[in-house]
């Protein structure tokens, strides 16, 4: 006899029931979100999840791209501007930026990193992969005085 596909709702109904027989509260919350989708509450999986966006805001994902940017912009000025002070760290890392984004960054492989990671064309290609394009001096510095 052969195995019938599971569907992508079979998918959601099958986590969500084994959801409910995880003990932590955060599994107990993911059910409850999920029933709301797989009970038809609601057609919209964003709204089910409690993932809308309240207008004015900015989406979880933009918010977590811009996070992970600004952490590989702290990290590459500590690493490759270390005895510099903030100001002057984000002058050079704010050129070495706008250098790389109209040149190398331009037809460098988006997928996978082709530096070593102790490069300074790698921490660059990183920042630029979180949000595709080049800061100010003035931005880099805010984010990396707000460590």
């Amino acid at each position: 006899m052969e195995d019938k596909m599971s569907t992508p709702l079979d998918d959601l109904i099958n986590l969500a029931e084994h959801l409910e027989q995880v003990p932590e509260p955060w599994a107990r919350s993911m059910t409850t979100r999920l029933n709301r989708y797989v009970s038809g509450e609601t057609r919209d999986v964003a709204a089910a999840l409690d993932l809308k966006t309240p207008p004015g805001k900015r989406g979880w994902c933009t918010v977590s791209l811009a996070e992970a940017r600004d952490a590989a912009i702290r990290e590459a000025a500590e690493k490759f501007f270390p005895t510099l002070k903030p100001k002057q760290q984000a002058e050079a890392l704010a050129i070495a930026l706008k250098r790389y984004s109209a040149s190398a960054w331009l037809i460098d492989p988006k997928e996978e990193c082709p530096y070593k990671a102790s490069d300074l064309h790698a921490a660059l290609w990183l920042i630029l992969t979180r949000v595709d394009h080049a800061l100010s001096a003035e931005r880099i510095r805010k984010i990396v005085v707000t460590r």
